[in-house]
């Protein structure tokens, strides 16, 4: 063991120090227990349990007398840690290292010292159990041996510790509490230089959930232990690996080469692939991985782990194999989280509004109806663009209460309009979320009685798709036109577009998509499509609404092939309730009723 300890670098000695998580730890009874059990079994006045960091010394546990925390090259046991055996001064006084020493010559008086090495099992000496005395005292080699036992107990309880909280229970992997460790220390011994950290997904969530699905918990806790014993090959001697929760694992090179690295990590893909054999079952698992390089220094431990998460949830996104950090995306990713946390926020702090798409007769020019449109002036970031935060609230439950504020909002300002005498028509948006609502016909009917508005000049807009043909969705969309309100399927002509499947959907309105609709006046194919679309809407007696109307020649085109209704910016963007009801006034004939 003698051996070893002087093979080891100080560095090295620090890093393992640091590995164990302790330095930063309170003492604990079993701590303070062996050191009044060292304290009475040796007769002496104190005793205690030191850590060596690169420039002082730390005391986990003191009783009676000891000396304080204080400078490392001051302590008795920065020679301890040097030697793998039991460190004895009979006196203080007669040894040239320690006759000058505060500790002696003040007023503590330390006139005896005996400390064992606390020695890691790679054979880092990390601290030491001390004894002392205000007079001189010698061991024998029996009482050595009890020394040195006492401090194995101390060594295994820090071990212990360190397994049970910087461990996984299932892999037998270093965490990510280890890994927050490893890069704080590295911080600190390396300031400046460069590492490569890679979160790996193997399996990636949705097959995780799969084979829990079919196969059971057990043997995916054994797929994922499979998992974790062949990053530990592959990575063997260039980087350490850690399990960060379920299936995804973090790697964390060793060395500045950061290009020869992520070289290597490229070269991987058919090592990763291959199929895992230790199930009874051979399985190829698709994995993602997310990259990122980074300096060590003081936020490297916080900051890295998060960026690799960025990159690699970047990846699983796109249905990348690979995705390198880029300080843009986690931008976007961060604003991203940040709106979806402010949602609930605005929608009570009112800083929604609904805006008002005008839609006009074709026939006559009248704009009787208009497509509530949501709109979010954030109260820090200003304006964000439906394009935006739609996407990313329709992912989430979300929707569901910003849905309902738009329902009560959009049928409120109804009631308002009607009271003064101006019957308009409001299309209000709905997800696929919100017809999965087991309540969503009665409060659709709820809010019409609540604000005194028929039914029959409410329009619920949905975009088509496959979704529409479950059992409670179709439930749903018939309740809606059995209140009286029109329903209408939105971006019409680019998704499904399955006429049979629209038979068992009671709408009575068909959306053409404004993609299609913008270049109509300057695209032949775009005009074949619309034409065909239009003509045969009119044939199943849908009512045809047309999005995207920009220019007059457009607009010349569909009213030609029957199209009943248009919206767009020909006409008007969209208006905040007061402007849309001037501009539905104007255009307004004196003799126009609203053909239900």
């Amino acid at each position: 063991m003698q051996q070893i300890l002087l093979k080891n670098s100080e560095p090295e000695r620090v890093r393992a120090l640091h590995q164990l998580g302790i330095l930063n730890t309170n003492t604990s009874e079993y701590f303070d227990a062996v050191t009044r059990l060292a304290m009475e079994l040796f007769g002496v006045d104190g005793a205690y349990i030191s850590l060596l960091d690169s420039d002082r010394q730390w005391l986990k546990s003191t009783v009676g007398f000891c000396p304080p925390n204080t400078e490392r090259e001051q302590t008795f046991c920065n020679y301890t840690i040097q030697q793998a055996s039991v460190l004895v001064i009979e006196d203080t006084l007669l040894d040239a290292r320690f006759a000058d020493n505060p500790m002696v010559t003040g007023p503590q008086a330390v006139r005896f010292y005996a400390g064992a090495p606390l020695i890691t099992v790679d054979g880092y000496a990390i601290g030491a159990l001390c004894v002392i005395d205000r007079q001189p005292r010698s061991l024998n080699a029996a009482e050595k041996g009890k020394l040195t036992r006492l401090a194995s107990l101390v060594m295994a309880h820090i071990t212990l510790g360190r397994a049970v909280g910087h461990v996984d229970a299932v892999s037998g992997i270093p965490n990510k509490y280890q890994l927050f460790e490893d890069l704080t220390t590295q911080a600190r011994l390396y300031p400046q230089q460069r590492r490569v950290l890679a979160d790996i997904a193997m399996p990636d969530a949705a097959k995780s959930f799969e084979i829990i699905r079919v196969l059971g918990a057990a043997v995916y806790d054994a797929l994922v232990r499979e998992v974790g014993a062949r990053l530990i090959r592959l990575f063997e001697g260039r980087a350490q690996v850690y399990h960060l929760n379920d299936a995804r694992f973090a790697i964390l090179s060793r060395d500045e080469d950061t290009d020869g690295f992520i070289s290597y990590l490229h070269g991987l893909d058919d090592a990763l692939e291959a199929p895992l054999n230790g199930l009874n079952i051979p399985m190829a698992l698709n994995s993602f991985g997310g990259i990122v390089v980074f300096e060590l220094c003081q936020n490297a431990a916080q900051d890295a782990p998060r960026k690799a998460a960025a990159a690699i949830n970047h990846a699983m996104v796109n249905q990348q194999r690979w995705s390198l950090y880029s300080d843009a995306e986690d931008e976007k990713q961060q604003r991203a989280f940040r709106l979806l946390n402010d949602v609930r926020h605005s929608i009570a702090q009112g800083h929604f509004e609904l805006f008002y798409q005008p839609k006009h007769e074709l026939n006559k020019g009248a704009c009787l109806s208009a497509e509530a449109l949501l709109r979010w002036n954030h109260a820090e970031l200003g304006p964000v663009s439906p394009a935006e935060f739609i996407p990313l609230v329709e992912k989430t439950a979300l929707i569901g209460p910003l849905t309902h504020w738009v329902i009560r909002t959009a049928i409120r300002q109804l009631g308002e309009w009607h009271a003064a005498g101006n019957q308009i028509k409001v299309a209000i948006n709905l997800s696929a979320y919100n017809f999965a609502e087991p309540d969503i016909v009665e409060r659709l009917a709820a809010t019409c009685r609540e604000f005194n508005v028929d039914p029959r000049y409410v329009e619920i807009e949905c975009t088509e798709g496959m979704w529409m043909e479950g059992p409670g969705i179709l439930k749903a969309l018939h309740g809606i036109r059995d209140l009286g309100m029109s329903l209408a399927l939105d971006d019409f002509g680019t998704g499904y577009s399955n006429f049979a499947y629209l038979q068992k959907v009671p709408a009575t309105v068909v959306k053409v998509d404004q993609s299609l609709i913008r270049n109509v006046d300057a695209n032949p194919r775009d005009q074949r499509i619309v034409r065909s679309l239009i003509g045969l809407a009119r044939e199943l007696d849908y009512q045809v609404v047309a999005e995207g109307v920009e220019t007059e020649q457009s607009l010349g085109l569909i009213r030609a092939w029957g199209c009943d209704i248009a919206q767009g910016y020909h006409f008007a963007k969209p208006l905040n309730a007061t402007a849309f009801l001037a501009h539905a006034i104007q255009h307004r004939e004196s003799h126009a009723a609203i053909t239900l």
